[in-house]
């Protein structure tokens, strides 16, 4: 089914708050990215901010509780179909949670990618976040630390370039910049997703299931999940 309003939208802005400790974040991330061209086109822009999910949780009153027995099949069912559609391998990573997630001074992945996003061109950063992501969530590594680090960046920066990045990005400056765009994010989980549409009205979501309801706030023409029917697709197959 198609939704398409009486009038594309003349603007609007996305914006999807993202941190690699959590798997969703990552297919949040790789949606937005594939989907940006076509928003772009309607006029809508759109941008990809990290930020450090502990803290939302935490000012939120939803802080982080280990998934429970009963629900972890569940859980590690729906990431790795997830992750299967969107062509992403995903390894629940022994180290879980990080630890640098309790610890004040760490080499948060988070002030990295940050640090990399106010001080290199976009496409560094880009390349940063999800190399973290698989980093951690398909080859296990302990991304908290300075060695894991340097492994998840490898090939994006030289070594000496990465170390100096880490020192930078445990900078007072760096750390207050984290702070205040978790803040600006008022969210309570990851990714999170703040819509404006062409009205100027503003919507907030959690999560990577709800893009037919960001795009139809957006006002941007849409096709909605469906089965196709067994005639369409033997059509299809002789073309």
């Amino acid at each position: 089914m198609s939704l398409f309003h009486k009038k594309h939208p003349e603007g609007g802005k996305l914006i999807v708050f993202v941190d690699c400790v959590s798997p969703y974040s990552w297919f949040g991330f790789t949606n937005t990215v594939r989907y940006r061209p076509l928003l772009q086109a309607y006029g809508v822009s759109v941008e990809i901010i990290p930020f450090f999910l502990g803290a939302a949780r935490d000012g939120a009153g939803n802080p982080f509780t280990p998934t429970p027995k009963w629900k972890e099949a569940f859980s590690t069912q729906d990431s790795n179909l997830t992750g299967e559609m969107l062509g992403l391998e995903v390894n629940r990573p022994k180290d879980f949670p990080i630890l640098s997630l309790f610890k004040v001074n760490a080499v948060q992945p988070v002030r990295v990618a940050t640090y990399i996003k106010d001080h290199y061109p976009p496409e560094k950063f880009e390349q940063t976040f999800p190399a973290f992501s698989v980093g951690y969530w398909s080859k296990g590594i302990n991304i908290s630390t300075p060695d894991g680090v340097v492994k998840a960046l490898a090939g994006i920066f030289p070594e000496d370039e990465i170390k100096d990045i880490m020192k930078k990005a445990v900078s007072p400056e760096n750390k207050q910049r984290v702070i205040e765009l978790t803040k600006s994010a008022g969210a309570f989980g990851a990714p999170w997703i703040q819509a404006v549409n062409s009205k100027g009205h503003r919507r907030d979501w959690f999560g990577n299931d709800r893009w037919e309801q960001v795009f139809y706030h957006l006002e941007v023409p849409f096709t909605t999940a469906r089965v196709i029917p067994p005639e369409e697709l033997e059509a299809k197959s002789k073309l």
